[in-house]
């Protein structure tokens, strides 16, 4: 539900002499809409002020009262019509082209009356103006009363679920950023079994690749391993997941580029990556290799 203030847009039609001493922003009712009018802004003065228009908001309410809601908001809309009718009488003006004038301005569909009216005679005309719209915004009151603390309060639980997804957010981000930092300290190194097609990757301190690099490695077109199975040494894994604080899986899911989400399966690299991650580039090497190609070189995981 949005709260709108229907207001009068004056300027584009009267000039000074009839706006002498009237302020126009006190010529406005503010309405629930429980629909968003149309075209209401076409028909003559009457304009939805969006600046001064709320957010969407959903509150509680049985189907009787929207429907009261519905109602009451299409006899303040149509009040406010005929008030700007009035308006236009009471100051000597005529609409020439039908409701739907495409503007306000002179010669876009507005007219002056051929007999002027003094000064006088406009501040009354907009007197009872201001008093037309008490009237409408007094009618609507008991409206605005039932409807209001349901919306205070439904404002109020979406600043507390606002403010709790603000935290959650901050809390994910310094976990990333503890993820982040342990993947960039982490040294890997790696062995290939071609009899099954297998990569044994484990925590090596004397390598030099940290895991975004271990991840290009292990995705060098060269290589020749996409599809092979992943066996991350057991006591490797206990140790990420204790000093993370997570589970193996939800790291991986942080510091691994986005296409490349099963940490037991190498996957093709695509040709451009699909996030940010830690990764970088290393030169070739890295994994231990017998003879002329990747092959089991004893003590398998």
């Amino acid at each position: 539900m949005t709260l709108y203030r229907y207001s009068f847009n004056f300027r584009y039609a009267l000039n000074d002499r009839q706006m002498a001493g009237f302020d126009p922003g006190r010529a406005f009712v503010e309405i629930y809409a429980v629909d968003t009018p149309e075209g209401r802004d076409e028909r003559g003065w009457t304009c939805l002020d969006r600046r001064t228009a709320t957010r969407s908001i959903r509150v509680e309410a049985t189907d009787g009262e929207s429907a009261a809601w519905a109602r009451a908001q299409t006899a303040a809309l149509d009040a406010l019509w005929t008030a700007e009718q009035q308006l236009v009488h009471d100051l000597g003006m005529r609409i020439e082209g039908g409701f739907f004038s495409p503007g306000l301005r002179r010669g876009s569909g507005w007219s002056a009356a051929r007999r002027r009216r003094s000064r006088t005679a406009s501040r009354q005309a907009f007197d009872r103006l201001e008093q037309r719209l008490h009237d409408i915004a007094e009618r609507y009151r008991p409206v605005r009363e039932q409807i209001e603390p349901r919306v205070h309060e439904a404002d109020a639980r979406a600043q507390e679920e606002q403010a709790r997804l603000w935290k959650a957010q901050r809390e994910r981000e310094k976990r990333d950023d503890r993820f982040t930092e342990l993947a960039a300290q982490t040294r890997w190194s790696y062995r290939v079994t071609e009899s099954d097609r297998t990569v044994h990757v484990f925590r090596a301190d004397d390598s030099t690749l940290t895991t975004g690099e271990l991840i290009d490695e292990l995705q060098r077109p060269t290589h020749h391993l996409t599809g092979y199975t992943v066996h991350w040494a057991a006591a490797d894994r206990a140790e990420i997941e204790h000093v993370s604080g997570a589970d193996f899986t939800t790291w991986w899911a942080v510091v691994a580029p986005g296409h490349w989400n099963d940490s037991r399966r190498i996957p093709s690299r695509p040709p451009t990556r699909s996030g940010p991650y830690i990764g970088g580039h290393s030169s070739y090497g890295g994994g231990n290799s017998c003879g002329g190609g990747f092959s089991s070189c004893g003590g398998g995981f």
